[in-house]
This record gives C-alpha cells, sequence and structure tokens, in this order.
C-alpha cells in the first residue's frame, strides 16, 4: 500500500507515484485513476491533497477528466536519462526499434567527445509509445574498445540493460557511471531523411533536441543525442 512521507509536499507525493505508474506502463491510457476519495482514504491525506495531486498530474497532461472519472491520456511523457538509471525493466509504455549498431568512421565532432582516433560504435534507435505514436530518435556513440565487455552494443537489438550502454558498459567492467551532463536545445527538424521520416514530421516542424553525457571519472561511457517531436515530453529529475 503506498503512503505518503511528510519531507515532499503530499499531493507531490501522490502525483509523483502515479506518474511513475503511467511512465513505466502499468497504468495505460484508457485506464481509469482512482477518484479523489479512494485517494485520500489509500494514502491518508486530506481532500485537498488528493485533489491538488489529480491537478497536478492533469495539468502535466498524463490524465483527462471526463463527467465519468480521471483518465490517463494518450502517451505524450517518457522517462529521461536520470529517472532511466533506476530501471529494473524496460517501461512497457514504450517501443524501442533499433535502426542500426555498427561501427563506423568516427564524425569530427564526436572525436574530441570521446577521446578518440578513428572508429566508434554508433547505435540508433527509434523509440514509441505503446501505442505507435514516435516519442524519440536517438544516435547514441561509444568508444570501439566498449564492445569487448560488451558486444551486444553492435548488435541492432534492444540493450539488455535497461538504463542504456554506459550503465551495461560499467557493470560489465566493474566501474562506477559517476555523473553526466545535458543539454537541450529548440530548432527546426534537419532535412537529413532521418529525423522527419522516423518521427513523421512535417517540414518546417521545430523539435526539441538534446545531448547527454554519462562519465566515469574522466572517461566517457556514453554520448547520446536525441531529437523528440512537437507535443512530446522528456521528464529529468533536478537535485538541490
Amino acid at each position: 500500500m503506498p503512503q505518503a512521507e511528510r519531507q515532499e509536499p503530499l499531493h507531490l507525493q501522490i502525483s509523483g507515484f502515479y506518474k511513475r505508474e503511467i511512465l513505466e506502463g502499468r497504468l495505460r491510457p484508457g485506464m481509469r485513476l482512482p477518484s479523489i476519495r479512494a485517494i485520500r482514504d489509500e494514502w491518508d491525506v486530506g481532500q485537498n491533497s488528493a485533489q491538488r495531486a489529480v491537478e497536478h498530474l492533469r495539468t502535466e497532461g498524463l490524465v483527462v477528466t471526463r463527467q465519468d472519472g480521471t483518465f490517463v491520456a494518450a502517451p505524450r511523457a517518457a522517462l529521461g536519462p536520470q529517472q532511466r538509471i533506476r530501471l529494473a525493466a524496460p517501461p512497457a509504455s514504450e517501443i524501442t526499434e533499433v535502426l542500426s549498431a555498427e561501427i563506423v568512421r568516427a564524425p569530427e565532432y564526436i572525436v574530441p567527445i570521446l577521446d578518440l582516433n578513428g572508429l566508434v560504435i554508433r547505435r540508433e534507435e527509434v523509440t514509441r509509445h505503446s501505442d505507435g505514436t514516435p516519442h524519440r530518435l536517438s544516435v547514441t556513440w561509444c568508444a570501439p574498445w566498449q564492445t569487448a565487455a560488451a558486444p551486444e552494443l553492435e548488435i541492432a537489438q534492444p540493450l539488455p540493460d535497461p538504463r542504456g550502454a554506459a550503465h551495461l558498459i560499467a557493470a560489465r567492467t566493474g566501474r562506477a557511471v559517476e555523473w553526466g551532463r545535458q543539454g537541450i536545445e529548440c530548432r527546426l527538424a534537419r532535412e537529413d531523411g532521418r529525423e522527419r521520416l522516423h518521427l513523421g514530421l512535417e517540414q518546417g516542424a521545430y523539435v526539441l533536441a538534446g545531448v547527454y553525457t554519462w562519465m566515469s571519472g574522466d572517461d566517457v561511457l556514453e554520448y547520446t543525442e536525441y531529437v523528440l517531436p512537437p507535443g512530446q515530453v522528456i521528464e529529468s529529475d533536478l537535485e538541490p
């Protein structure tokens, strides 16, 4: 049974619980959320906290309220890199198709990021919500020596570790993923034959483009670039 803790605002604890249930696929689009009264009784909180929790979910576009109740909305949010490091299994709410996984000549801009010369592992994936709506196109870059510990990096199938390439490499080599960095920009979709094709975009559409890096000491274990189409959300944690 869920239980509210007191160090975080109660309504955010409750909305956070249901958000995770939605993002990880245990509550699917169209399923009914418990009523305000049921949430109040189950969490042992006041009516106001229960109501604010549902309003918070509605504001984030995760649920819709009709005359007959509150229901999980069509998918638009997915887990970001911070949330994924807590996963024990791939979210049931998403489908990942690996478009390519190969060792290629490193593009010029990748060379200083990964501190390498010559070849690089390149993995390209498109992620869709359970209803087939495209959510994200991503390309992950890793140093080629990492295939010795994680040969799956070069296979066009989802990785066995749902947390991603860096955590798979760290687990296989006895290292730790110690820190990461993320950057995001809004820009026009590139006319590269990839972004518009895989995300179903019209010409002139804007996208949210991001990059993140996972590090172990001074070594880059994973550098990933991703693109989200309009109307899609990626979740990120903030630590004070």
